[in-house]
């Protein structure tokens, strides 16, 4: 794929993913401009009900899976953002539908989620 399409399959899939968090409530989420190796993630505007800390998201259109790189850009990009919780917004091959893509995270994190929610 030329990297032309890529960026452009990058957008679509982010942008898809902006509108699903609009559409279970996120009304302020919106697709953050790149900052190099000071990238803050793909999504801005999702955070928690007292605002103390914000959700990370990565986006990738996954027809290639790299996990190991995924979540060491994840873990990149939370730090850059400040925050506390995030996760691998995963696009599967065939599967334009938000609601059918996957949710990766590594496993201190979703413990700390499971925590956060009273599972711990």
């Amino acid at each position: 794929m030329k990297p032309s399409t890529a960026k452009s399959k990058g957008a679509e899939t982010e942008e898809k993913y902006v509108q699903y968090l609009i559409s279970k409530g996120i009304a302020n989420a919106e697709r953050r401009h790149l900052k190099g190796r000071f990238d803050q993630g793909d999504i801005a505007g999702w955070a928690a009900p007292d605002r103390r800390w914000n959700v990370c998201v990565e986006v990738k259109s996954g027809a290639a899976l790299d996990i190991p790189a995924w979540v060491r850009e994840l873990e990149s990009e939370m730090v850059n953002a400040r925050s506390e919780m995030g996760f691998i917004a995963v696009r599967p091959k065939g599967k334009p539908r938000p609601e059918d893509w996957w949710a990766m995270m590594p496993m201190e994190l979703f413990m700390e989620l499971m925590k956060k929610a009273g599972y711990l």
